[in-house]
Formats: C-alpha cells, sequence, structure tokens
C-alpha cells in the first residue's frame, strides 16, 4: 500500500509546496542576473566613417584598414562633390546626418584622383592626390585605404595645418678631381739680388679634399754685381705637395699644404773678365697656405704664401771675395686664379 505524503506545517510560516519554492528559487536568480547585466555599462557604439563614393574596391579596401580598428564603414553613394570652400562645411554635414566622426572622399582629378578626409572632432580636413583615376585596383585600393588610416590619425595628431611637401634640392655636384692655378708671386730674392716677380703654375688631384699638387715658381734672371763680378742669377723651383682642403664659407676655402721643392739656381756672368757658370740643386722643406674665394665657371680666385727653407745653404765665392749667398729661407707670395675640372 503506498505512503502517503504528510504536509507540515510550521508555526508562523505559511505552508509552502516544494514545486513552488523551486519557482521561487528561480524568480530570484533571474532577477539578479538581470540586475547584475542592468548594472553593467552598456557598450560603447563604434565609430563611424562616411564614404563617398561607389568604387566597390577601395569600399572594401577601407573597410578592411579601418574595422580592425573599431571603425566602421558607411557607404552613401556617389555624390557632386561641391566647390573646395564648401567641403569642409558639406563634410561636416554628411558626418552629422549619419552620426559619424569623419568623412572620406573619393574625387576625381586631372591626372588621377584626390581624397578627402575630414575629422568632425577637430574639424579639419586634409587632403592627398592619388596618380591613377578610379576605379582603383585591388593594389590601388589597398594603398589608397592606408593612406586614409594614416590621414585620420593625423588628423588627431595636432592641429597645425597640413605641412607642404619640402622642395627636392637637386644633388649636390661631386667635388672636382683636378684643379690648375696660375699667378703671379712676389718673390723675396737673398741680399745682393733684385727681389722680383715671379709666376706660379700648380696641378692639383682633388683639389676640394685631401690631395697632392705639383707647382712650378718661374721667375726672370736678375742681375747680381759686385766690384769684380757681373752677371746673373736665376731661381727655377718645382714643389710637390700635400694639400688638405677645408671650408671656412660656401665659397671660401683654405687649403693648408706641405711638402718638398728642389730650387735649380743657375748662376751666369764674368769675374774680372774670366766667364763663370754654375748650377746648384738645392733641395728644401716648404709649407705653404692658400685662400680662395669661389667665383662663377668653375674659378676661383686667391691668395697664396709659400716658404721654402734649404736643407743646404748656398755662398758663391770667386778668390777671397763672396759674389752671392741663398739664405736658408724664401718666401713667395702672391695672388692666384684656378680653374677646377
Amino acid at each position: 500500500m503506498p505512503r502517503k505524503l504528510t504536509q507540515v506545517t510550521v508555526p508562523g510560516h505559511a505552508g509552502v509546496v516544494p514545486s513552488q519554492c523551486v519557482l521561487a528559487r528561480v524568480v530570484v536568480v533571474v532577477l539578479a542576473v538581470s540586475a547584475v547585466a542592468g548594472a553593467q555599462p552598456a557598450e560603447q557604439a563604434r565609430a563611424q566613417v562616411v564614404l563617398i563614393n561607389t568604387d566597390a574596391a577601395f569600399a572594401s579596401a577601407l573597410d578592411d584598414a579601418l574595422v580592425p580598428g573599431g571603425i566602421d564603414v558607411v557607404s552613401i553613394g556617389d555624390l557632386p562633390p561641391p566647390s573646395s570652400a564648401e567641403l569642409p562645411k558639406r563634410s561636416r554635414q554628411l558626418a552629422d546626418a549619419q552620426r559619424a566622426g569623419a568623412t572620406v572622399w573619393l574625387l576625381p582629378a586631372p591626372d588621377g584622383a584626390t581624397i578627402v578626409t575630414y575629422d568632425r572632432v577637430v574639424d579639419r580636413l586634409l587632403v592627398r592626390e592619388l596618380p591613377y583615376r578610379s576605379p582603383l585596383s585591388a593594389t590601388q585600393a589597398a594603398e589608397a585605404a592606408r593612406m586614409v588610416r594614416t590621414m585620420l590619425r593625423a588628423l588627431r595628431v595636432t592641429d597645425e595645418p597640413e605641412p607642404r611637401d619640402e622642395p627636392v634640392l637637386p644633388p649636390a655636384p661631386p667635388p672636382p678631381m683636378f684643379g690648375a692655378s696660375v699667378g703671379a708671386a712676389a718673390w723675396f730674392q737673398p741680399p745682393g739680388a733684385t727681389s722680383t716677380v715671379a709666376a706660379i703654375v700648380a696641378v692639383a688631384w682633388r683639389p676640394h679634399a685631401l690631395g697632392v699638387a705639383l707647382a712650378a715658381t718661374l721667375a726672370p734672371a736678375v742681375d747680381v754685381a759686385t766690384s769684380s763680378f757681373a752677371g746673373d742669377v736665376r731661381d727655377v723651383v718645382i714643389a710637390a705637395e700635400l694639400r688638405n682642403s677645408l671650408d671656412l664659407a660656401p665659397d671660401l676655402r683654405i687649403t693648408p699644404a706641405a711638402g718638398l721643392a728642389l730650387h735649380v739656381v743657375d748662376l751666369d756672368g764674368a769675374f774680372a773678365g774670366t766667364p763663370l757658370r754654375s748650377r746648384r740643386y738645392d733641395p728644401a722643406v716648404r709649407l705653404g697656405v692658400t685662400a680662395a674665394y669661389a667665383l662663377p665657371h668653375d674659378l676661383e680666385i686667391g691668395l697664396a704664401v709659400s716658404a721654402d727653407l734649404l736643407l743646404r745653404r748656398q755662398r758663391y765665392e770667386a778668390g777671397t771675395e763672396e759674389i752671392l749667398v741663398v739664405p736658408r729661407l724664401q718666401i713667395h707670395s702672391g695672388i692666384i686664379v684656378g680653374i677646377r675640372l
């Protein structure tokens, strides 16, 4: 015989059927979950960009570029483009109508297409030219979409006017490999001889950098006269120099030099009626400096100073009479005109 289920009533409490108790618990849980869910902040609406164009490839590429970053693209088709003066105002109206933060135009241009990106927050737009026309290929559309993404970021980075492209300057010409110069110098001759004007000729390799040069100093013969000697002396100098050109200003260079020189001294005359001729070779150490100013047509003008220290002191005597003494130090200073090759 089956047993009966007896209901027990606890004093002070109403009797509850077991199935009603379970239902009450479910209601409480649902209410609690609903309260917790209601307490959570609603997900913020995603940002939107209005696209004004009918280029399908560009719209698809713009989706791929912006959607992963939380920006949806709303395409509203093609609209007549306003004038340049009205473009910011019209872009703002379209953004407001769609509750969007930006608008993007893909406009035709004479040599391609133009992207205009407007940001509603900063109320400013950027313009970029494309070298190809719409409709765009997949590769062109992807490149244009990346450009739009960069433009949107740039609009939020700064409120300064869009920087203009810097002019492309032509590359600087290479430094010359060779140079040649000629000039006139005052040559301070040894005592007993008349100082004279000498010609300077030089050829240089790498005249505007670290290089070498060959130089020659040519002067006419000068008279030498004593009580028993009458004649003339000529000194021809050939020098090899190591040079290094330094820039002091855009058109001004200074070039110190150091090297070796060879003095070929010819003495020709008569001593007491007897012909007297002599040729001697005197090595010397040379130090010099040249300051040159650049002129048009690869020319330059400058001042050159050099000093030769002879390694051997020359003395010319006939009998007991001293005819000529060549001092160890000889100095040249003159004006030169050079050409860069």
